[in-house]
């Protein structure tokens, strides 16, 4: 907990957290305005207009914490801090899972930001609902899963610049089929086995097509996977934590 208040205080009481925030809250008010103003802008349904919001607003929770997190050990390497802190009284595990805590603080603020966008854009309580609960859950999973992919780089990156532009790489590569046409089997097995694709396609069913959640349950199957995995996986290699970034030391 000492290390995630410290990396807290990084984060927030520095121009990094606030900046990000006030960034995106201009992206959400642009789209809300976009989306509301009158009837010759608002050029896509209002359901639609939600999950758009609710899903950028995932994305970018992602992305984010994927960063904070690619930069956590790498970048203390590069800084020469990271000496010092593997020397303090406090097991390696302890010092990644705090980083690891304060990278993934970034999804809750970018959530309850969210709320008064979803909230102005709703057709119905119901559509409000739908949409918080559904995001909330498919967002802290990949949120998760992303940020402890970006410590394991970390950990096992020399350089801070290789860390950030592996982990960007991978969420990119990973965002990329949610963005395009996929259809018959071999679009069924990415939108099951990728757990962006996955994620994306479950809040559509839900906020769009107003599923129940029992409906389309599976699609939650590989974000959860993959947090369960990548995390436990991270939770091994901190245990590896050394001042040199190498797999082979």
């Amino acid at each position: 907990m000492v290390v995630a208040g410290q990396e807290l205080r990084d984060i927030w009481f520095s121009a990094r957290g606030p900046a990000i925030i006030i960034a995106y809250s201009l992206l959400l008010s642009l789209l809300t305005y976009l989306a509301a103003s009158n009837e010759e802008l608002n050029i896509i349904d209002q359901r639609d207009t939600v999950n758009l919001v609710t899903q950028i607003a995932m994305a970018l929770a992602v992305v984010v914490s994927l960063l904070f997190s690619a930069d956590s050990i790498s970048g203390e390497r590069e800084r020469e801090t990271l000496e010092s802190l593997l020397l303090t009284p406090v097991p390696r595990r302890q010092i990644a899972l705090g980083k690891l805590l304060a990278a993934v603080s970034v999804w809750p603020v970018m959530l309850v930001v969210a709320l008064p966008y979803i909230w102005a854009l709703r057709a119905g309580t119901g559509l409000f609902a739908d949409a918080v609960l559904s995001g909330l859950v498919v967002g802290t999973l990949l949120v998760v899963a992303f940020a402890s992919l970006g410590l394991i780089v970390s950990i096992f990156s020399a350089s801070n610049r290789l860390s950030l532009a592996v982990t960007f790489f991978i969420f990119v590569v990973l965002l990329a089929p949610t963005q395009l046409p996929l259809s018959g089997w071999f679009g069924d097995l990415i939108t099951q086995v990728s757990p962006m694709t996955a994620g994306s396609e479950f809040l559509q069913r839900v906020i769009v097509k107003e599923h129940a959640w029992g409906d389309d349950l599976h699609l939650l199957i590989a974000p959860a996977a993959a947090a369960l995995i990548v995390f436990a996986v991270a939770f091994v290699a901190a245990g590896r934590l050394r001042l040199h970034g190498s797999f082979g030391r």
